[in-house]
């Protein structure tokens, strides 16, 4: 099936279109608020489908990977009650990982090396930006191709009817059917306090950690965040505003040092791969190493900045 026919491309924006809020009432069920935040994280990841199949556009690809992030969280915080079939959520990992390795070329071409330039103006940096953006380009063709395929059609198919027909409902027992008909307000505030006891624990021992540790600490403030923002309509703004800003200071701070974290494994690729390259990206690598040293007192203060925010329920 040729995903131009399948899929109206041609009336959507070739812009990046991010996430809108999320609006619930308390009156709300729990399988009405899942349905409402399932609804809302589909509509980012189709609104930057169009983009993603026929432009080379880092943000829309960006917010799409964004949009499936927050839909893979989602599923998470439900998942006592409600899963996937296996093979969807096979899908669903292959469509993370297309846009994974895109985005981490982009990244790197993109954000970490011009700052790993302004840090150390004395190397030629060119060659190796070159050869980054070549290997961003090759992905983001390989992920047009993705969206354009009758395999990502076929998803977007699936999760589209088993969200708005609630098909999930057939496979989940008696029991959980009858969780998914109790109030929002009380499942929303078990899964937020659940959210920030696992970060709070991850981050224990956040100024020793290895960068395999700080990963796992930057996936839980992922979402510990996410939870926050499907939720935060049911809770004053007063007390989410600063606890979700606080959560995305930390949230970004981790981002940057697993950014490096990824970006000296691309790096090291290029140095196998091209050996002109070799030299520059080895250097390259020893000096984002050197900023994560320095970057670790940031990362701290914004720790124990998050540690003492109470959390808005």
């Amino acid at each position: 099936m040729d995903m131009h026919s399948s899929l109206p491309f041609a009336s959507q924006p070739l812009a990046a279109v991010k996430a809108t809020h999320v609006k619930l009432s308390k009156h709300l069920t729990v399988a009405q608020a899942f349905q409402e935040i399932a609804t809302n994280c589909l509509a980012q990841i189709r609104a930057n489908e169009a983009a993603v199949a026929q432009t080379h556009h880092e943000e829309s690809l960006h917010q799409m990977r964004v949009g499936l992030r927050r839909l893979r969280s989602l599923l998470g915080l439900f998942n006592s009650m409600l899963q996937l079939p296996d093979e969807v959520q096979h899908e669903i990992n292959w469509l993370a990982e297309e846009l994974g390795i895109a985005r981490d070329w982009d990244v790197l071409a993109g954000s970490t090396l011009p700052v790993a330039a302004s840090i150390a103006a004395e190397i030629e940096f060119e060659p190796v930006r070159l050869a980054t953006k070549a290997n961003a380009q090759e992905r983001h063709e390989a992920v047009a191709a993705v969206v354009r395929s009758d395999r990502y059609f076929q998803l977007v198919l699936f999760l589209t009817n088993w969200v708005q027909t609630r098909s999930w409902r057939e496979a989940i027992s008696p029991s959980n059917r009858k969780r998914m008909k109790t109030p929002i307000i009380r499942f929303a505030k078990i899964s937020l306090k659940h959210a920030q006891r696992r970060l709070h624990k991850r981050g224990r021992r956040l100024k020793e950690a290895t960068p395999e540790a700080r990963h796992r600490v930057r996936i839980a403030a992922k979402k510990a965040r996410y939870a926050t923002e499907f939720f935060q309509s049911l809770y004053p703004t007063r007390k989410t505003k600063p606890y979700v800003r606080a959560l995305s200071q930390l949230q970004n701070e981790l981002g940057w040092m697993n950014d490096v974290a990824v970006g000296d494994r691309l790096l090291k690729e290029l140095q196998e791969e091209q050996d002109t390259l070799a030299g520059t990206a080895a250097y390259i690598r020893g000096y984002l190493a050197g900023s994560v040293e320095a970057d670790k007192k940031q990362l701290e203060k914004l720790w124990k900045k998050f540690k003492v925010m109470k959390l808005p329920v």
